[in-house]
């Protein structure tokens, strides 16, 4: 499949409870040819608006197993 991942992790030392929003900017900074959310969190929903401003495809995954 040869799929390219790369890890973003959150920097809580730094940034604290705004960690994971940050990691998110910088996932978006990468400029990926789509996100992919499975329900859940907030912080996913944050990624998904962004990515979505920003024009970059979103693909929500609900718990039924459909996009």
């Amino acid at each position: 499949r040869k799929v390219v991942q790369v890890a973003f992790k959150p920097d809580w030392n730094r940034h604290r409870n705004a960690a994971p929003f940050k990691r998110n900017d910088q996932m978006l900074e990468a400029l990926p040819i789509g996100v992919i959310v499975f329900p859940g969190s907030g912080i996913s929903a944050n990624l998904a608006d962004k990515a979505r401003k920003m024009g970059i495809p979103v693909w929500r995954f609900s718990e039924e197993g459909g996009a």
